[in-house]
């Protein structure tokens, strides 16, 4: 394991200021003595992204509270930190990058550029217009918070969680809101369709009015948004938000002739040290949203969007920058969102993931409550369990309650590998005040069991 003494006046450069960016900023500081600095296109740095929707919906007051560490605490560790700076080229060889007539040199380099949000073509133009806004970083988040102070309707494109966040906080204000998506449900890529109705049905409830299955044809205005054009049929719209997706900020990467995979993201090692012409480069290192990392479940490339992850990322960077050889495994991307009162969770692969790569499914479904229903407060919980060879390979739930903690224990179920027939043996625990007797995944795996061949059975 290197000393901190072995790197005494040796330069870290990290490109990115994101959550691995600046995790790693501070601890390759805590670790090693890597004279450390980070350059980042972003105004803000150290803050919370996931946060952002819930400023808009008032349940954090400023958008200041969302800044995690200010520039003091990165000062006062001795971490340059350089905002609003686009690095325009890296140079492997001689291992310096240039920003605009300006050399810095470096004896390791983290890539961590994070993403950029996707534009569908027939609206590309439309993104210049006033109130026309994409939701990546502290200052959209602002000048969205400004332009809806005195909106009255509002157009989300794109029914993930950032859209479906937004629609309820707006909707709750009393600004009209609807939510467009393309595909014919919402969060797509995280819930199977009979699920994802559960949310739809609860967004309409509150206002939100959801279409899904359209395309937007245009964004109309001169120099102000007035409405967006959807089957030729005029929806108002002084602010809309465009939330369609996002893909990797690989293009410097790119263009210094590292590695980029099928899935667009810079292609690394276990140890997330970047590939160039298949080759290790050991001294660079690539973490976050512009990184192809695998899925446990398929064993396919695919990339992670998740904070979580990120954070992950950033301790096995640390780690091997500090001499500490660690390594970055599949991942079953465990994910939640609160959309108003529902906990929104999946981990593993849905059945539309399933049915793409040929993997057959068994299906277990169950609806209970998340306590005794006679206890005040009880809500629905909705859950589905998704095998393959017995094995549990996916799982969404939906709930008022709880949900986290369940995803958080079937991610660990999936990577245990375990079997439909272990997890009947699942022992849970009981209050009235916080579960049933017995907790709807014991139904949900008892579903699946039903459909099931028996073991042994031809």
């Amino acid at each position: 394991m290197i000393k901190r003494g072995e790197t005494s006046g040796k330069k870290l450069l990290i490109i990115g200021g994101g959550a691995v960016g600046m995790a790693v900023s501070t601890g390759a500081t805590r670790h090693t003595n890597y004279d450390v600095t980070v350059i980042s296109a972003d105004k803000h740095a150290s803050y919370s992204q996931c946060g952002i929707p819930y400023v808009f919906s008032g349940d954090v007051p400023t958008f200041e509270q969302l800044i995690v560490k200010g520039p003091e605490f990165f000062k006062e560790m001795g971490i340059k930190v350089r905002l609003d700076t686009r690095v325009d080229s890296i140079d492997i060889e001689n291992r310096s990058i240039r920003i605009g007539k300006e050399q810095l040199d470096f004896d390791k380099l983290v890539i961590a550029t994070g993403s950029t949000p996707s534009i569908p073509k027939q609206i590309e133009k439309s993104i210049s217009l006033k109130n026309v806004f994409t939701l990546r970083t502290l200052s959209d988040g602002m000048q969205i918070g400004e332009a809806l102070e005195n909106a009255k309707d509002v157009v989300i494109i794109g029914a993930g969680s950032i859209g479906s966040e937004v629609a309820i906080a707006t909707a709750r204000r009393g600004i009209r809101t609807s939510l467009l998506n393309r595909s014919n449900t919402i969060f797509s890529s995280s819930l199977d369709p009979d699920m994802a109705e559960t949310v739809i049905s609860y967004l309409e409830k509150e206002g939100v009015q959801v279409l899904t299955g359209y395309t937007p044809t245009s964004i109309n205005g001169e120099e102000s948004v007035t409405s967006v054009t959807v089957n030729e049929i005029e929806i108002p719209a002084d602010v809309v938000l465009i939330s369609v997706g996002v893909t990797p900020d690989s293009a410097l990467a790119a263009e210094a002739g590292i590695d980029i995979g099928t899935t667009g993201g810079i292609v690394t090692n276990d140890r997330l040290q970047i590939m160039r012409r298949g080759e290790v480069i050991e001294d660079v290192f690539s973490g976050g949203e512009c990184t192809q990392i695998y899925n446990f479940v398929t064993g396919k490339p695919m990339l992670s969007h998740l904070a979580s992850t990120a954070r992950r990322m950033a301790g096995i960077v640390t780690d091997n920058l500090a001499g500490k050889v660690t390594s970055f495994g599949p991942v079953v991307n465990p994910w939640v969102a609160l959309v108003g009162d529902l906990q929104i969770g999946s981990v593993g692969i849905t059945t539309a993931e399933a049915e793409k790569y040929g993997i057959g499914v068994v299906s277990g479904i169950a609806t209970g409550s998340t306590r005794a229903e006679y206890f005040p407060g009880a809500g629905k919980i909705f859950i589905k369990l998704l095998f393959h060879d017995r094995y549990l390979i996916g799982a969404q739930i939906i709930s008022t309650a709880g949900t986290k903690e369940r995803i958080d224990g079937l991610a660990l179920a999936i990577k245990r590998k375990q079997t439909v027939d272990e997890m009947l043996e699942m022992e849970t625990c009981y209050s009235p005040v916080v579960s049933t007797l017995l907790d709807p995944l014991l139904f949900a795996v008892k579903g699946a069991y039903k459909k099931m061949p028996k073991k042994g059975a031809r």
